[in-house]
């Protein structure tokens, strides 16, 4: 797989909009959201040789807006083509790149996959629980409770080493950015007691864990993923500030 701009600076306001090539692939990225990261996994996951365009999607580009009507990322640009959300970015990965298909053909298991990361995506609605301990550590046995509830569903959804089955899958790779900050958040003191190795806690869910490692350290992730430091210090400076650095560590 072969990603280029992966750890590029924001482009803002102001800033021209690179030249892209006939034939080249392109995403628009923002280096810390999980929504965006999603459609970078995929992407990286699918071997797809692509440019990566982060952005500054506070003070964005105006071209963008001709790329996505609100100016959010992720979106896609290939052959003349955007394509935005992501979840809708996945299928249609999948269908214009068939070689490389990560969702079943199978209509009903297809079916089955893209359900299962509809439920998952109650770890998405989780992460807000954690933004509010870290503006108030008064509040983490409240919330960290509702953050374990949500935790113990989705242990008990993982019926295989992948939720998509023996490999990681479409639910997988959907699912993963958001479990990837509840484990940033455990690494500031004080806002959830999760160890920071072997998240999220083998004693609490040990087939979360395994499953976390496995994709944490896969090579797909390894590509286009941040720095558990960069990451941690992101959250907690927008959740307190209201901070947006979108090329910290650069």
């Amino acid at each position: 797989m072969t990603l280029t701009g992966v750890t590029s600076k924001a482009i803002r306001k102001g800033d021209p909009e690179p030249p892209l090539a006939s034939g080249k692939f392109r995403i628009y990225n923002m280096r810390f959201c999980p929504w965006a990261e999603r459609a970078m996994i995929y992407v990286a996951a699918k071997g797809i040789e692509a440019e990566v365009i982060n952005l500054n999607v506070t003070d964005k580009p105006e071209w963008f807006y001709s790329k996505h009507y609100q100016g959010k990322a992720p979106a896609i640009e290939h052959d003349g083509k955007i394509v935005i959300e992501s979840g809708f970015i996945p299928e249609y990965l999948d269908d214009a790149f068939p070689e490389s298909r990560i969702l079943p053909t199978d209509p009903f298991e297809k079916v089955q996959q893209k359900l299962l990361a509809e439920r998952l995506t109650m770890v998405a609605h989780a992460v807000p629980q954690l933004f509010a301990v870290m503006r108030d550590r008064n509040l983490k046995n409240e919330k960290q409770e509702k953050v374990f509830e949500v935790l113990q569903q989705a242990e008990n959804l993982l019926v295989h080493d992948f939720y998509a089955g023996s490999a990681p899958g479409y639910p997988d790779y959907l699912t993963f950015p958001f479990f990837e900050k509840i484990w940033w958040s455990a690494s500031l003191d004080d806002v959830v007691d999760l160890p920071i190795r072997g998240f999220p806690g083998i004693q609490k869910f040990p087939k979360l864990t395994a499953w976390f490692e496995r994709i944490l350290n896969s090579d797909v992730v390894q590509s286009v993923t941040q720095p558990i430091e960069f990451g941690a210090e992101f959250m907690n400076a927008y959740a307190t500030h209201g901070t947006l650095n979108y090329d910290l560590g650069l």
